[in-house]
């Protein structure tokens, strides 16, 4: 088939150019708009891009020599023109209402186009990567506490298995990634980097801003991130320096960097700050590609012919045995073949692997719920201060009517109006979008702006929810304006004093979003500070741990760490908190169960300095050889699942591959605080200092950073490295605590962008309300009224109103806190109505100062000017 036969324009663009042009040019034009879409095409450029130059090309076609010269046209021309004129008027001699309500809304539409970010983040992962269609992931399939688990994982040695003994392969690569300390000139830094086979960069196309692949795989060559290689280097070129990286047991190998990635998007399964190859890796880690009972694991990427798929998959699950007997930790029930951009890898989460995962479904139901709120608020606002505004405009309306013109009409150009404040709005909020994601994303060390998502998605997005924006804060304005009657308006029998029953509902509804907004972010700080304050199972307080790396320095510091006054130490080689991230997995045997199960090799009085509870049975006896070889303590989540309810004091167990006895319970050790987390079941063992790794420094109250000063001067006596010591505090929930901590300060920016759009709307709406009732309050003066009984009658309407909305915001807001706090974690606080009652009367405060700063000046003035005013 032609390019002409597969490729069509957009049929709406075709079907609107047709619409307004002229007959006897309509072949002609047709025909260069068709020419000028197929040589892109031709000339290799995406289909989407043609399109997006279709319309483009149409558009600017709208001209004189093109476009039917009909009466119609030119009145219906001849009318928008006036809609825009008599928009540009009203909005410059409105100007202040229509610059706070484009600014409120601009904010709030910021947060909608971060909204829209998101969600394209998961649309889009790993399109940046082209041609994937014939590239499946290979995830390993184990059974693990009774579920199915899904993974991205695989032993060095099949990699190997898959380029020499599998055929009809075209291509594997593999990637991984660690944690490493690197050297830059004389400062040292821990950083995550990636590690790939020298194919990886071949199947994926990563593209370099400089330098080249030459020589990757056959030398120490490092790429960096734009981020890293100014972070190094500054404005340097980092072509040609060298960056040392240290490995096992203090090996280094020098790299030299070999260019410097363009930026590769946050949604990408690949995020690495620095990428070395493989080769390298395994020579500094001293790691046998060919052996099977490696305990180091990668993610594996191959290209075939979907034909050969089936076949191939069953040559590779042929080496489930031999997987299994070198990892009987770690037994792999099958191995899949799963296209790159499989829904699977969409909608599971994999339960290892190193690439980067999909945002979690909660996240788009927090943010849609508040930013939903804000930008109804601003909404809201809008619309309440338009219909306000109305009043000024009723003569207007009534001569209009009166000269012909339909309620239609009228009803158009009010919409016409809120189009331009809508349009002008969205300006400020694409202006501010990537803003609002650095502000946001950024606390989560993270960073996706509008440049890395599909421009397609965002400019429909915009369009889209320019004319709903328009639809939603201008419709009841519109309409409010066009059932007016002219007879009605020429004899003044209609009259806008106050605040009327529509202006009344939308500002309830404002001001509910905005105490429940404000509501639920002070519920998150207090749900922040109770998870700071929840005991986790173990002691977090005054404590630092040292990560020696090794074991070989372990006694010589700890007798230098025991001088230091004030301190007591353990040992430990895997340590508790942080998602566990210090603990190993083993294989658990009782009867005919096996599960994976939590372990933690631990020193001698660790238990009791960590504060870790003995809840039955006994801990560990301080020097005794008949522990360390032939008794474990299993945590309470262990006991229950794994003994039901049999006493396990006395219970005898294998843990990988070692018989055990229990001799006592310990509480459990809480390091997951998110709704769908478990209590993991833990085990303890018993450790000499030759396997010690870890230092646990326990500090008096008030001395923590005087002995971590100590603590780095003794460490670079020793090390030649960068200094590992985590305070307890910083480690305890590891992610799930920072995350609460940021979702603390997202909420708590957004009530107070959302209490500033109803204040300010309010007192708009204060001070139109006192304009149209300025004769009211000078006939008042004159009878004798003082400025509290003006406050009093101007105020009661607002009053009522915001009494209301405390009630309706309130409910709200405890209804939003318990939800979304119910939805994100397992372990949260009770939300206190107390609480989201003060919240809401704090809103309440605020605006009836902004109201009756908006009503004190008119009050004070000279009623003879008031009563002179038409």
């Amino acid at each position: 088939m032609s390019v002409a036969q597969t490729y069509r324009p957009p049929q709406l663009a075709l079907r609107f150019f047709r619409w307004y042009c002229r007959p006897d040019r309509l072949e002609e034009l047709e025909g260069d708009l068709e020419e000028f879409f197929l040589k892109r095409i031709k000339k290799g450029e995406s289909v989407w891009k043609a399109r997006f130059f279709f319309w483009w090309n149409v558009f600017r076609c709208y001209k004189s020599y093109a476009r039917t010269k009909t009466q119609k046209n030119s009145i219906m021309l001849s009318l928008f023109r006036s809609y825009f004129k008599l928009a540009l008027r009203h909005s410059w001699k409105n100007k202040w209402s229509v610059l706070i309500n484009v600014t409120g809304l601009g904010l709030a539409l910021s947060m909608c186009v971060f909204l829209y970010l998101i969600y394209a983040y998961n649309v889009e992962f790993d399109t940046f990567y082209k041609n994937t269609e014939n590239i499946y992931r290979l995830h390993a399939m184990t059974f693990e506490n009774g579920a199915e688990r899904r993974n991205e994982i695989a032993p060095f040695a099949l990699e190997s298995t898959l380029r020499n003994n599998i055929a009809g392969i075209d291509a594997v690569s593999s990637y991984s990634g660690r944690g490493l300390d690197v050297k830059v000139g004389n400062e040292f830094f821990s950083e995550y980097i990636g590690i790939a086979s020298t194919d990886l960069l071949e199947m994926f196309e990563m593209p370099l801003w400089y330098g080249s692949f030459e020589g990757f795989g056959e030398q120490p060559i490092v790429y960096l991130n734009e981020t890293r290689a100014e972070k190094f280097f500054g404005n340097e070129v980092a072509l040609g320096k060298t960056i040392t990286v240290y490995f096992r047991n203090e090996k280094k190998i020098d790299f030299t960097v070999g260019g410097v990635f363009q930026k590769v998007p946050l949604n990408s399964s690949f995020e690495f700050a620095m990428l070395i190859n493989q080769k390298e890796y395994m020579q500094g880690m001293e790691i046998d590609p060919n052996d099977w009972t490696n305990k180091r694991y990668e993610g594996i990427y191959v290209k075939t012919n979907p034909t050969r798929l089936e076949q191939i998959t069953k040559e590779i699950n042929s080496y489930v045995p031999i997987q299994n007997e070198g990892h009987e930790e770690r037994k792999v029930s099958r191995f899949e073949l799963v296209p790159f951009l499989s829904p699977l890898v969409a909608n599971d989460k994999l339960y290892r692997s190193f690439v980067t995962s999909r945002l979690r479904p909660q996240v788009y139901i927090i943010f849609t719920v508040l930013i939903s709120m804000i930008f109804l608020t601003a909404c809201f606002n809008l619309a309440n201060t338009s219909m306000a505004l109305i009043a000024k405009r009723l003569k207007e309306i009534g001569i209009r009517k009166t000269l012909g013109s339909g309620s239609r009409q009228i009803l158009v150009q009010f919409l016409f109006e809120m189009g331009i404040i809508s349009a002008l709005a969205f300006i400020v909020a694409l202006l501010m979008a990537n803003t609002t994601s650095d502000m946001i994303l950024g606390l989560f060390s993270a960073s996706f702006l509008l440049q890395d998502a599909d421009i397609t998605g965002i400019v429909l997005f915009v369009l889209g929810f320019l004319i709903f924006t328009t639809i939603v804060a201008g419709l009841l304005p519109a309409l409010y304006a066009w059932k007016f009657q002219p007879v009605s308006i020429m004899r003044k029998a209609v009259k806008l004093k106050g605040v009327n029953w529509l202006n009344r509902s939308l500002t309830v509804a404002q001001y509910s979003f905005s105490i429940a907004v404000l509501a639920a972010g002070i519920t998150f700080s207090q749900n922040s500070d109770f998870l700071k304050e929840m005991h986790l199972g173990y002691d977090d307080d005054n404590i630092i741990d040292v990560n020696l790396v090794d074991a070989e320095f372990y006694d010589v510091i700890k007798q230098e760490v025991d001088q230091i006054p004030g301190v007591s130490t353990a040992g430990t080689f895997n340590h508790v908190g942080a998602f566990g991230r210090f603990s190993t997995l083993k294989m658990l045997e009782i009867d005919t169960l096996t599960a994976e199960v939590r372990h933690y090799s631990v020193g001698s009085g660790y238990l009791e300095l960590m504060g870790v509870g003995i809840v039955g049975g006994r801990g560990f006896i301080e020097g005794s050889e008949a522990d360390q070889r032939e008794t474990v303590l299993v945590s309470q989540s262990f006991a229950d699942r794994y003994f039901q309810g049999e006493e396990p004091i006395g219970g005898i167990i294998k843990i990988g591959g070692e018989r055990r006895q229990v001799v006592g319970v310990v509480a459990d050790i809480i390091d997951d605080v998110y709704e769908d987390s478990e209590l993991r079941p833990s085990v303890f063992a018993l450790t000499d200092n030759e396997k010690l790794k870890h230092l646990v420094v326990k500090v008096n109250s008030g001395e923590i950073e005087e002995v971590d000063e100590k603590l780095r001067a003794i460490w670079g006596t020793y090390m030649d490295s960068p200094y590992r010591g985590e305070l307890q505090e910083e480690l305890a929930l590891g992610q799930a605590g920072r995350d609460t901590r940021n979702l603390q300060k997202i909420f708590i920016a957004m009530a107070i962008l959302g209490g500033f759009l109803s204040i300010v709307g309010i007192f708009s709406l204060a001070k139109l309300n006192v304009a149209k009732r300025i004769k009211e309050i000078s006939v008042r003066k004159v009878l004798g009224a003082s400025l509290k009984e003006l406050l009093y009658t101007i105020n009661r309407t607002f009053v009522i109103v915001l009494m209301i909305a405390l009630i309706v915001g309130s409910a709200l807001g405890y209804l939003i806190s318990d939800g979304v706090l119910g939805l994100i974690y397992k372990y949260y606080i009770d939300v206190s109505a107390i609480t989201v009652t003060i919240s809401g009367i704090f809103i309440v405060v605020l605006s009836l100062i902004a109201i009756t700063s908006a009503i004190v000046a008119p009050a004070n003035a000279n009623p003879v000017v008031g009563l002179r005013e038409e």
